[in-house]
């Protein structure tokens, strides 16, 4: 029987670049990703990947344009009065026409082989996780998931939820899950193996284990809303780089021991 393998994808705000390197690592080595489990940076990628249906060239093309201030005015124009919100969307740069398309996406209708997505939020009202998946949605649609999942705290607003009938008011996921291992091997989701995409600048590893691939880029250049010069492409090698030929040849063991 084929592994479940599962590719989870952390916080770490712009560093979340990186994923976009070690997706396309995993591609370009033909690694099958039947679960996609994002938090904050990670939600976003997970949701434009899986739930949008853009490709990897497309999200690199993006990575080239984007841009630190384009979070911030998207930022400011949620706060302006109705009447002015397109001024403000005019400075945010990609964010309005993706988030768009994001409005249309599903969490039952997905893409590039993946079968299931999941998404982590933070609950304020509870102060609590809260873990929205396919077939585990709890009322809550995939696009509203994934953007109060990227609410960055005090930059953002807090969104209202209506969690399987009860309002809550959520946040950033990586406020209480910023590297949801666990969440992807909940029955739920179902992965037997994972692959971990950890672009936080602060947090412990996981424990080793057979069924785990940790990767963990070397971003020393950016922050989570600041990148050099060179946009997000650093970010992006880091991401590739992190996925060695060993980490590649554990992968290619799964399919063989299972």
């Amino acid at each position: 029987m084929r592994p479940r393998i599962a590719l989870v994808l952390s916080a770490g705000g712009l560093r979340g670049a990186a994923h976009l390197g070690v997706l396309r690592r995993l591609a370009a080595a033909d690694v099958p990703i039947d679960i996609i489990v994002g938090v904050s940076a990670g939600a976003i990628v997970a949701g434009y990947y899986a739930g949008v249906g853009l490709t990897i060239d497309e999200l690199l093309a993006d990575a080239d344009v984007f841009k630190g201030r384009h979070l911030v005015a998207h930022s400011v124009s949620l706060r302006l009065p109705p009447w002015l919100q397109p001024v403000g969307r005019m400075f945010a740069g990609i964010i309005p026409r993706r988030l768009r398309q994001l409005e249309d996406s599903r969490f039952d209708t997905l893409h590039h082989g993946v079968s299931a997505i999941g998404i982590v939020c933070h609950d304020i009202t509870h102060d609590c996780p809260r873990y929205f998946a396919t077939g585990s949605e709890h009322g809550v649609g995939l696009y509203p998931a994934i953007a109060t999942s990227a609410s960055i705290p005090n930059m953002f607003p807090v969104h209202p939820l209506n969690i399987d009938g009860t309002l809550c008011q959520c946040t950033d996921g990586g406020v209480s899950d910023a590297l949801p291992i666990g969440f992807a091997r909940e029955q739920v989701l179902g992965a037997t193996h994972v692959i971990a995409s950890d672009c936080r600048s602060r947090g412990a590893s996981p424990e080793s284990a057979d069924d785990l691939v940790y990767l963990r880029p070397r971003l020393e250049d950016t922050t989570a809303l600041r990148a050099p010069r060179e946009s997000l492409s650093k970010a992006v090698a880091a991401g590739e780089a992190a996925v060695t030929a060993a980490a590649l040849e554990r992968i290619a063991s799964w399919r063989v021991s299972r």
